[in-house]
């Protein structure tokens, strides 16, 4: 474990520091000696300019905590300067380690510039932050004998992952990095879009369409009862990102008996889904299982996801678009009929036929856009209206 802290040339003030769950009250102006005392296993890590160590701060620091280890660094004017801290920093932080981060002391940018090194190291080396700890002198009651608090900032930390969550979700559609956040025994309802927001991101990922449109109703239900209900302070990142949860579910969200037109719809918004977030596999092979729904629909009035009707369906296709004599109305939709397929199956067989090998990725990624670009236009003469789809 790390003791990570700064010294700057700022004069000390003494103080009689006292940590949150801890009955030792220690007296020192230099509140990195108190973080010390706390944590006696934990090696200490000071950052520090050559002005920092030169000044009377620096014989404070070689008597309070000889053992030290010094890391030397410029005086963060520029952004050269900026990025050489971050590489000391990182550079001094092994993987995994566990660190104390002290933000009492040092430049004023300084602490700014070593959260966020160290919460880029969370992600990159699993580097885990244990606790924020900040001397909070000013706040000193001006009496005599007066304790100083060590303010624990750690809770602010979730924050960072918060951050990564919601950056995973907008990115790529996947929430299961707010179920750790939001999973609360103390709140029910929270508990519920916890699971189901985890099943239904495990839905998407894993192309179970219709469990993920049964699932996206029954979580849009659940977060309108969790709207209603007392959240804790530490969950309302998680009411930042409802509005954008909500508005996805509303579109891919149908059950398995619902209207063939709104199942048909749902499950083109689907595709959306998969294809804004760049999962270019998964809504190439979902618009070509959507072409054989739509056939069903069109030949029986309804939608079918029995083997035997989903193969007479797909036969069909592959007939018509065969046929000298296409109906009409079925042209646009046969012609991508062929183009899905050969995009499912070039994706499928990942580039290992003759014909596609020398296919760089960057076109196959232009030709599923420009295809999936027509699915619309292909089915309207069917009568089918993806308008808001």
């Amino acid at each position: 474990m790390i003791i990570l802290s700064s010294l700057g040339t700022g004069a000390f003030r003494e103080a009689r520091y006292q940590l949150e769950g801890s009955a030792e009250i220690i007296t020192t102006g230099y509140f990195a000696e108190a973080v010390q005392r706390w944590y006696p296993a934990a090696n200490v890590v000071i950052l520090a300019t050559e002005a920092a160590l030169a000044s009377t701060n620096g014989q404070v620091l070689k008597e309070r905590l000889p053992h030290a280890q010094t890391v030397d660094i410029p005086n963060a004017e520029t952004e050269a300067e900026y990025w050489q801290i971050f590489e000391r920093l990182a550079g001094v932080i092994p993987e995994g380690e566990e660190v104390i981060f002290d933000i009492t002391h040092g430049l004023r940018s300084l602490p700014m510039l070593s959260f966020l090194a160290l919460s880029y190291l969370k992600v990159v080396k699993k580097v885990v932050i244990r606790q924020v700890l900040y001397g909070a002198l000013e706040l000193t009651p001006r009496t005599e004998g007066a304790v100083t608090k060590a303010v624990d900032l750690t809770p602010l930390i979730r924050l960072l992952d918060w951050a990564q969550a919601a950056n995973r979700f907008q990115d790529t559609g996947d929430a299961r990095l707010f179920k750790p956040l939001i999973r609360e025994q103390r709140n029910a309802s929270l508990n519920g879009v916890a699971d189901k927001l985890e099943s239904l991101s495990q839905a998407l990922f894993y192309n179970r369409t219709i469990e993920a449109g049964k699932l996206a109703g029954e979580l849009a239900q659940k977060i309108n009862v969790a709207r209603t209900s007392e959240v804790e302070q530490q969950h309302r990142p998680f009411l930042q990102v409802l509005d954008q949860l909500e508005q996805s579910l509303k579109q891919i969200g149908f059950r398995e008996h619902d209207d063939a037109v709104l199942s048909l719809q749902a499950q083109y918004a689907q595709i959306e889904w998969y294809r804004t977030r760049g999962h270019y596999a998964q809504a190439v092979a979902l618009a070509r299982e959507w072409a054989v729904s739509v056939r069903s629909w069109q030949a029986t009035g309804h939608l079918s996801y029995e083997a035997a009707a989903r193969k007479g369906a797909e036969d069909w296709l592959n007939a018509a678009l065969r046929s000298p004599t296409q109906p009409p109305e079925w042209k646009p939709l046969l012609l991508l009929w062929d183009q899905l397929t050969d995009a499912r199956n070039d994706l499928m067989h990942f580039g290992m036929r003759p014909d596609s090998a020398r296919t760089r990725a960057d076109k196959v990624e232009l030709k599923i856009k420009t295809v999936l670009a027509k699915l619309p236009a292909s089915v309207a003469p069917l009568g089918l209206n993806l308008q808001g789809a």
